[in-house]
């Protein structure tokens, strides 16, 4: 008797985890809901991001420009794939992943701009005047919309192509992806299947229209499972600044990287296929009012994509940076060697800056 109340306790915890929740109908939280002890507003409700500091060409004695891959699978780096939702309705728009953040602002985008064409490149604060109205009441001072820099025009945020002979340093020189092709990426069309009917034999035959045209099911897409994303590459460009006596870092453009991705247009699967670029000036605004998963386990202390991009709370392995012959590492080491020459170069970007100083 006393064992098969150990067993009952023992599979009880299982029973509870093997309850599935329907999720898909998730509202927005009403806002007078605190949900915690006090508003967790410092870290968050940025609504812009801060301004670089103005950089001049005069002031820079040594730069020198890096890529890096971000492997989601370490445990350091587990803050930019979980929490890992494959279901698009199932979404938390206060907790989401990096790659989740990017495409649903950019297909956010595309759909608009599908919808409504005249709307592409308006701002949305101004409606595209320029202007707006001090605290949304006529007959106040009329001031520029800072948003848009009184221009009437908002951001385009783009994603750019890589072909497959595509070379590093060229990541923004092939194009731009259209709207309908953001909404396609990694998207999936099933194999049509015809409507059988019967003829007046009796036999079963495909359907056909009045124009004698095979008439097919509908066929329905099938979403990309975002959760394949587990790489990230970086390009970024590290420089000494003598105006501010000290070496700094600029990250320049985001590509994810997808194990098992389905391509639309060569109808193949590709074991790892690098999606597109981002260029990060342009997303920096977008990253400040996202949040991270705890993974400092302090939620008093939660902080923005931008903020863990830009501190360097990631772990990273470079895997190219300039040279004369244009190639990567993995192009003249393997294995160990390739781990101990990234690793080198790390070093030598440190030493640069070391020897900046006499002492």
């Amino acid at each position: 008797m006393k064992n098969i109340k150990l067993l009952i306790l023992f599979l009880m915890p299982l029973f509870v985890l093997g309850q599935v929740t329907d999720t898909t109908n998730i509202v927005k939280q009403p806002e007078y809901i605190t949900n915690g002890a006090f508003q967790k507003e410092h870290n968050q409700q940025k609504e812009k991001a801060y301004i670089y500091p103005e950089i001049l060409e005069k002031d820079i004695v040594w730069s020198r420009t890096v890529w890096r891959s971000i492997d989601l699978r370490q445990k350091i780096n587990h803050h930019f794939y979980y929490p890992a939702v494959k279901k698009q309705a199932q979404l938390n728009p206060d907790n989401m992943a990096l790659i989740d953040v990017i495409m649903e602002v950019l297909q956010s985008q595309a759909k608009s701009e599908l919808e409504d064409p005249s709307s592409i490149g308006v701002c949305n604060i101004c409606n595209g005047t320029g202007e707006i109205i001090e605290n949304g009441v006529l007959g106040q001072s009329v001031i520029d919309c800072s948003s848009c820099n009184a221009t009437g025009k908002s951001k385009r945020l783009d994603c750019f192509y890589i072909p497959l002979t595509s070379s590093p340093g060229n990541e923004f020189r092939y194009g731009q992806m259209s709207a309908k092709e953001i909404l396609s990426i990694g998207s999936e069309i099933p194999e049509q299947i015809t409507i059988p009917v019967q003829d007046i034999n009796g036999n079963v035959v495909d359907s056909v229209d009045q124009f004698n045209n095979k008439v097919y099911k509908p066929s329905e897409i099938t979403p990309w499972n975002r959760t394949n994303v587990k790489e990230w590459l970086v390009k970024e460009e590290w420089f000494f600044d003598k105006k501010r006596s000290k070496m700094q870092v600029r990250i320049i453009g985001l590509c994810p990287v997808a194990e098992d991705f389905y391509d639309d247009k060569s109808g193949t699967i590709f074991p790892r296929s690098e999606l597109f670029w981002i260029y990060f000036p342009d997303f920096r605004d977008v990253l400040v009012k996202t949040k991270v998963s705890n993974f400092t386990k302090n939620n008093a202390q939660e902080r923005s994509y931008l903020g863990i991009l830009e501190k360097r709370m990631f772990g990273s392995l470079i895997t190219m940076e300039s040279n004369i012959m244009n190639r990567q590492i993995s192009d003249y080491m393997i294995g160990l060697d390739a781990l101990l020459e990234s690793e080198r170069i790390k070093q030598e970007i440190f030493n640069i800056e070391h020897d900046m100083w006499e002492y």
